[in-house]
């Protein structure tokens, strides 16, 4: 049990306490735990958890600190979040030329900063002038600033993933370091966690401030904010929000952001999680090295408000872009609590998609379009979320009942008696997967630190769970499934209280992206084992059978644990049928001829196995994963389903129904819009692969007959399995003949529809959408694949637009504030048909848009600026993550696919590790030249009409505004 009046005796049953002869470091362990965790506290009271696992030679490597949003003064919301951006500025050894004359300057704007947040807002003018000085004198201290050094720092250790999140709980600072780096990386974090400097503060101001509105511009962050204030009317988790009141951050404070580091961030009140190639010996004595001499002192204690309970239920309406839906949300006990794990097992039995109450009771009997149940477990107090989607014509009240109706089963213990079980086997099996991660791993050992959770509890919770009986569940929903808990319809329609924040008027800082600290020298200079690079060798590494003479596959053997995965690759996809999609959607909700739909989704799920399907244009995917024990079971379902799924008029109907609402949400969705439809659009034009699909009244008349006819002859057509697993490939191979049936010779399939890529012809093509920011996809058409260019366009791309020391980044948003989010990338098709894309990317405030494109195009088509000090990282980058990053599992499966279908026969990365050394500069500016710079182009562009500027964009062409009918064909 998790109560803490037991804790102390259970402790002292699970964990054992450990000093080994080479190391003075007590460590503490539990038993049977499958991460072999060690977990160390210092002197100083700093946690260390330490993970050996060495599937390749890199370290998840976190540093947290109980320090998230609900610890931020009332009146100053969004402060730790604040904080997490600024402490990737630099410290007084690092991010500066020179510290001592930067400071007086450093000195001076949080003085200005002060003394602007006491200017009332009524004061336009006032405020303006205020913050114009700001200006002035942060471009003057630019002089002195480093931008994005930190960010050079773990690029020339070959550090990826560098990144960092806020919550309600936690700041956690996030790394995956070459397991030789380990001691550079604790120079650079002990460094960045001791001497901060809140430097180049009011550009990144502007990035909170891009934040914030992309923040206003998501329909679910609104829905669960609005969640949290309903049913936290006291406690911080309701009462602010993470990243803050538009009020909170046009008022910031420099002092109050510092002197919360100095409050939250001791070492007493952090976590370090390192968790793969690692010797936790050596490791612990490199930590207490650079860690040790943090000095501790005590933390503000937090007392939890207590909330009131709920006694009826309320109700609130949230307005927005993207799709309707209802949610319902009740509020529990937290982490240290005996409701935490029947919550978590009765979450599971409403919702684990695939044999759950609404998996099964709704969604397969099309009550609802779409049904969810999730908890969040945090320390204070829990919450539980149920979601659902209307169908058409269909009312959110409705779905609401729906839902509450089913989960009501839980009270009268209407389920099955083997739910429980199969749910703790399942949850056994997910937690096996989650185990096989390093990373996963290092993130669970912070979740239980900043939780307040002992590690030894949460590793044993699936045992606990397995004691639940039915009659406790049916107890728990009865004490907590009654009028406590909140509505929120997620109404579709304009929302005309949404505020955008502004952008101040900011003059483009200086970079010097030239220069490097003394500390950035030391850090390159220092000598680290070596590590090289293991490329795959795809004659050896994978074992190539054929089945009855007709059937390829392809294994990889799985030596770590008893999971399988197989893939099912059959060569024929969207362009060759428009019934494929409506196809594997039926194949959700049919059943066979004598098994019911519900049938068979649970017997997957008994069998603790679950599978997915996934088509694209030129191929079709049908993906199984379990235990291996179950293999030949799942194996004889999956191709009992395939054979004799039976058509069903009813289903069908229904089932276009699905169809039909799903494309009607997806019209609302910005990104999808974006990202799928007219980047499709973009690269072919108007016939295209995402719309070349059948209509709604195609869809509407098509028989069930069809579409169960192509699924039984769907194993006819060409295809080939890729395996991993522990099985070996003889015995594979005979459980394969033995239970597939194959057809004597492969029929041809269909012939494939062309879509032919178009050369840009400098068009702007537009979408209008209720949005406060705008998104903007420049393309650029290459030519055809060439292996020769494969090192050049890894360079190109780590240096040119690929990170955030990159030349786009620091330009754009580092610069001159005028993005989030910025990238570009030269991409390689995904055969020999096709051709190479260079795409940029700007995510802005919609009155930013001409700024931020004549800053892209000013990148794309002048010379590339030469950073000496960015060319020698980026290099190293390239280097160390081929040395390090080892391709594995069912990825080896899968870079064998990619490879092939680019006519390549062996690792390309050996070509790129081979020749990236001897690149020059001039060969990158020489590939922008031909590749990039002056290339027609298409500019795609999402936003509000009543906010853009269409003048400014017809700048770069005429501008075309799509209908939803010209981008999705329907």
């Amino acid at each position: 049990m998790k109560k803490t009046v037991v804790l102390f005796a259970f402790l002292a049953a699970i964990l054992s306490g450990c000093t080994t002869k080479s190391s003075k470091y007590h460590y503490v362990t539990v038993p049977n735990d499958p991460t072999n965790g060690r977990i160390y506290t210092l002197a100083n009271g700093l946690t260390v958890y330490i993970s050996h696992y060495n599937i390749e030679p890199r370290i998840q490597a976190l540093i947290a600190t109980k320090a998230g949003s609900k610890f931020d003064p009332h009146d100053a919301t969004g402060l730790a979040h604040y904080l997490e951006h600024m402490l990737f500025k630099g410290t007084e050894d690092y991010g500066t030329a020179d510290y001592a004359k930067e400071k007086p300057l450093l000195d001076n704007i949080d003085s200005l900063f002060e003394k602007y947040r006491h200017i009332p807002m009524t004061d336009t003018a006032g405020r303006n002038a205020m913050y114009a000085e700001i200006d002035s004198e942060s471009y003057k201290a630019s002089h002195y600033a480093i931008a994005n050094e930190y960010d050079k720092l773990m690029t020339a250790i070959g550090a990826q993933g560098t990144n960092a999140f806020t919550s309600v709980e936690q700041t956690v600072f996030q790394e995956n370091i070459p397991a030789n780096e380990l001691e550079p990386y604790l120079q650079i974090e002990s460094d960045r966690f001791s001497h901060p400097v809140m430097r180049l503060f009011h550009t990144e101001l502007e990035a909170v401030y891009e934040e914030k509105n992309r923040h206003l511009d998501n329909d679910f962050s609104k829905v669960d904010e609005a969640e949290m204030a309903m049913l936290f009317k006291k406690h911080p988790y309701g009462t602010q929000t993470t990243i803050g009141t538009i009020h909170d951050l046009k008022n910031p404070s420099l002092k109050d952001i510092i002197n919360y580091f100095h409050t939250y961030y001791v070492p007493n009140n952090m976590v370090m999680a390192l968790s793969g190639d690692i010797n936790p010996d050596s490791a612990i004595q490199l930590v207490d090295k650079y860690f040790g001499g943090m000095p501790s002192k005590p933390v503000p204690a937090f007392i939890p408000p207590v909330e009131a309970p709920i006694t009826a239920p309320e109700y609130k309406t949230v307005l927005g872009p993207e799709a309707a839906y209802v949610t319902i949300g009740y509020r529990y006990p937290g982490a240290d609590s005996r409701e935490a794990d029947t919550l978590d097992l009765v979450t599971q039995l409403l919702s684990n998609g695939h044999a759950g109450l609404f998996d099964i009771d709704i969604k397969q009997q099309f009550k609802v379009l779409d049904a969810y149940a999730w908890n969040q477990t945090m320390k204070d107090y829990s919450v539980l979320t149920l979601q659902g989607y209307p169908n058409r014509g269909q009312t959110l009240e409705q779905v609401k009942d729906t839902l509450l109706k089913e989960e009501n089963k839980l009270k009268t213990g209407d389920f099955p008696d083997w739910l429980i079980g199969a749910v703790v086997n399942n949850l056994r099996l997910q937690q096996m997967q989650q185990d096989r991660s390093y990373q996963s791993r290092a993130y669970s050992f912070v979740s239980a630190f900043t939780s307040g959770q002992d590690w030894g509890c949460l590793q044993d919770e699936v045992n606990r769970l397995a004691k639940i009986t039915k009659k406790d569940v049916i107890n728990f929903a009865r004490r907590n499934f009654n009028n406590n808990y909140v509505v929120i319809y997620k109404k579709t329609g304009n929302d005309t209280a949404v505020e955008k924040v502004q952008k101040p008027r900011i003059t483009p800082i200086q970079t010097n992206a030239t220069l490097a600290s003394a500390f950035l020298k030391r850090i390159e200079s220092e000598k680290v084992p070596e590590i090289k690079p293991i490329f795959l060798d795809y004659k050896k590494d994978i074992s190539h059978l054929t089945v009855d003479g007709i059937l390829p596959v392809y294994e990889v053997k799985n030596n770590e644990d008893s999971i399988f995965d197989v893939y099912y690759l059959f060569k024929i996809g969207n362009q060759n049928s428009k019934l494929l999609d409506p196809a594997l959607t039926y194949l959700e909700y049919g059943g066979t001829s004598d098994m019911t739909p519900a049938q068979v989704q649970q017997e997957f799920y008994k069998l603790g196995c679950s599978y997915n399907t996934f088509v694209q244009k030129d191929q079709l995917y049908i993906y199984m994963s379990g235990l291996t024990q179950n293999f030949v079971p799942a194996l004889k379902l999956m191709e009992k389903v395939l054979a004799d799924i039976q058509p069903d008029t009813a289903i069908m109907r229904k089932v276009a129904g699905v169809i039909a609402k799903n494309r009607e949400d997806n019209e609302q969705d910005k990104y999808y819009i974006l990202f799928q439809g007219m980047y499709q659009y973009g690269i072919y034009g108007e016939h295209n692969p995402f719309n070349y699909t059948l209509t709604n009244d195609e869809l509407t008349d098509l028989k069930a007959e069809e579409i169960t006819d192509l699924l039984h002859h769907l194993t006819s057509y060409p295809h080939h399995i890729l395996y991993y697993g522990p099985e070996s490939p003889a015995l594979l191979a005979t459980q394969l003949t033995q239970y597939q049936k194959l057809p004597k010779q492969f029929d041809i399939p269909p012939k494939p529809s062309e879509f032919i890529q178009q050369k840009g012809d400098n068009q702007v093509y537009f979408v209008d959408h209720d949005m406060k920011q705008a998104e903007i996809i420049v393309l650029e058409k290459g030519g055809r694949y060439k292996q020769a260019d494969a090192p050049l366009s890894s360079l190109y791309n780590q240096y040119f637009g690929g990170s955030m020391a990159s030349v786009v980044f620091q330009d754009l948003r580092e610069s001159k504030a005028l993005a989030y989010s910025t990238w570009c990338s030269y991409n390689n098709p995904s055969d020999t048909t096709e051709s190479c894309y260079n795409l940029a990317y700007i995510g802005a405030q919609a009155d930013k848009l001409p700024q931020a494109l004549n800053g892209m195009f000013s990148l794309l088509n002048d010379t590339i600026p030469d950073y000496s000090q960015l060319w020698s990282t980026s290099k190293t980058e390239v280097l160390k993550n081929i040395e390090t990053n080892r391709i594995i599992r069912q990825n080896e499966l899968f870079s064998y696919e990619h490879d092939q279908k680019l006519g390549i026969n062996h690792d390309i990365r050996q070509d790129i590790y081979e020749k990236v050394p001897s690149l020059t500069f001039e060969d990158i500016q020489h590939f922008h030249t031909n590749k990039v710079s002056g290339q027609p182009y298409t500019i795609l562009v999402i936003g509000n009409k009543k906010d853009m500027n269409i003048k400014a964009l017809a700048g770069y062409g005429k501008v075309n505004q799509l209908t939803l009918k010209n981008i999705f064909g329907y």
